[in-house]
């Protein structure tokens, strides 16, 4: 039996919840929180979305309001951390330090440097602990069908490709004034908490980018809302964009769109189906997925099955997350600096 602990218990939190009670073999025996309201259901945090489990039967889970103590108390064998950014990284070492595996949220870390601060405590762990990030679109079926039609070659190369999110203003908090999530100092910011998501999935899919040419729209106080992408992968034109810039009533929307020589791969929460592929040739037909579209169960299953020594199909790594991070910060660089940034 694997025991699992998870640390931060709003959003996101109850969504891995959910999740881990599915995994045979798993049992969530601790919860924190350091509000402990957010153990009520009528407390509990909204998000973009659905599936995040709601209800208060936490089983046999001991709740805390204290990570060290719990680590202590608790003693799991792996963390799930899905606490606000800035936190990541003192969390994450500490439990590594104590040979607890880690499963920690997107993004890594506020910033690369910050990134290899973790990737330093990760390697000083005990031998045999492990390290995730979740990096979930990498384990959703229909980025997973894109990147397999890529390397296949079936349709030709690569054109062009475009990836985007598009989102009203994050305000699924109770402080009744301007989210956390606006603090770039604790969540990176629209670019590093929302747009990463299609970073990564550049990174993922075309490789890491030699350059980044980005552009973005800032609110009166500096706060970046949107920002607009294009990679330089040596080929394809490739471009992402995304924000926070989105009325209340537009709600939540996310797709790509990738031009290969003989076909065109869609997904968009606004065309039905939502996900189809149009050939050169013959009419457009909706691709049978290789593995569902659950993407953090999907990933969370892999993190187990790792933890188990089966084989995994090699996804992620925390270095690539680190990588996808260190893209992001070349994007704000020169958002900022209204200029190319080279990578290196």
């Amino acid at each position: 039996m694997i025991k699992v602990a998870i640390a931060g218990f709003g959003f996101m939190g109850r969504m891995h919840y959910g999740c881990w009670k599915k995994v045979p073999g798993v049992q969530v025996v601790a919860l924190c929180d350091q509000d402990r309201r957010q153990f009520e259901q009528s407390a509990a945090a909204a998000g973009n979305v659905q599936g995040a489990d709601m209800s208060c039967d936490y089983g046999d889970a001991v709740l805390y309001d204290d990570f060290a103590t719990m680590l202590d108390q608790a003693r799991p064998d792996a963390v799930d951390i899905t606490l606000p950014t800035f936190l990541h990284v003192s969390t994450a070492a500490l439990a590594l330090s104590k040979g607890i595996h880690v499963l920690c949220e997107k993004p890594m870390a506020l910033d690369a440097a910050a990134c290899d601060e973790l990737l330093a405590a990760w390697r000083a762990a005990p031998q045999g602990t492990e390290l995730m990030i979740g990096q979930c679109l990498r384990f959703r079926g229909e980025y997973v069908y894109a990147k397999r039609l890529i390397e296949s070659g079936e349709y030709g190369r690569v054109i062009a490709a475009r990836f985007g999110r598009y989102s009203q203003a994050p305000g699924w908090t109770r402080d009744g004034g301007k989210s956390w999530f606006f603090d770039e100092s604790r969540s990176g910011g629209v670019a590093l908490d929302l747009h990463i998501h299609d970073t990564d999935m550049v990174h993922f899919l075309f490789g890491m980018p030699a350059a980044v040419t980005s552009s973005a729209y800032y609110d009166s106080d500096g706060t970046m809302i949107h920002i607009s992408t294009l990679y330089d992968v040596g080929g394809p034109s490739v471009v992402a964009d995304g924000g926070w810039g989105m009325a209340k009533s537009f709600g939540f929307e996310r797709g790509f769109q990738i031009a290969f020589e003989r076909a065109s791969l869609v997904m968009a929460t606004n065309r039905q189906p939502e996900f189809c592929l149009y050939p050169m040739d013959g009419g457009p037909f909706v691709p049978e997925l290789p593995v569902s579209t659950d993407s953090y169960q999907n990933e969370i299953n892999w993190f187990v099955d790792k933890l188990k020594g089966l084989p995994v199909e090699a996804v992620t790594t925390p270095e690539a997350c680190r990588d996808s991070v260190k893209i992001v910060d070349a994007e704000k660089l020169s958002a900022r600096g209204k200029k190319p940034v080279q990578i290196v």
